[in-house]
């Protein structure tokens, strides 16, 4: 299913970023690994539209999603603490006046469900990029929120799987820069992670 998904959403989105190569010159952490271009920090996030993501000349090795594991993921624990919170109150009585039983689980029922739609929106706006000049992670809907950083910039891709993820074939993937112990930026829960890390570093190998 994850496949499936992986190569209709690249799809799409690798239409949506071929619209119009980057013109402007405003996000250069690519170009020359020395120095950043003035007033700008190497993988802060700027606001810019999807049309804006690719530079001349620049192409698009690798475009990701999450899993949609990932949706599970960040919804379970919520999802877990208010159904017991309807156990409780139900089995306790302490909604008294203000909720029957049958209220009381379907505002559980409602909440359950408005936070798994927006773990799928959040899961809808999140795209990683690899491209031969740079890591990009693209969030937001309305306004998207790019965060970037120049292979030559990058001294290690680390693969960050727990048991479960390597149950489910899949990963987190950590970028980390310079003296940095902690990563700078992650990939969330990836599909075939092991498979996208040799990738990822194919590509820092030829940086």
């Amino acid at each position: 299913m994850d496949r499936f998904i992986s190569r209709g959403s690249s799809a799409l989105l690798d239409r949506r970023v071929r619209l119009r190569p980057d013109r402007s010159g405003g996000i250069t952490a690519y170009q020359g690994c020395g120095q950043t271009a003035p007033g700008e920090a190497v993988g802060v996030a700027a606001r810019r539209n999807h049309a804006e993501v690719l530079h001349d000349n620049e192409i698009v090795i690798m475009m990701v999603r999450p899993s949609l594991w990932y949706v599970s993921a960040v919804s379970m624990r919520i999802t877990v603490v208010l159904l017991l919170a309807a156990l409780v109150i139900d089995r306790t009585g302490m909604a008294g006046q203000l909720f029957d039983e049958r209220s009381l689980w379907s505002v559980a029922g409602i909440l359950v469900a408005v936070r798994w739609v927006y773990a799928l929106i959040n899961w809808l706006s999140q795209l990683y990029l690899l491209t031969n000049h740079r890591i990009v992670v693209i969030r937001g809907t309305t306004k998207v929120e790019i965060f970037q950083v120049g292979l030559c910039r990058i001294t290690e891709a680390r693969l960050m799987s727990t048991p479960l993820q390597r149950l489910l074939g899949t990963g987190n993937i950590g970028f980390a820069t310079g003296g940095d112990i902690l990563p700078q930026s992650v990939w969330l829960w990836v599909a075939n992670a092991p498979r996208v890390h040799q990738q990822i570093l194919q590509a820092l190998s030829k940086r």
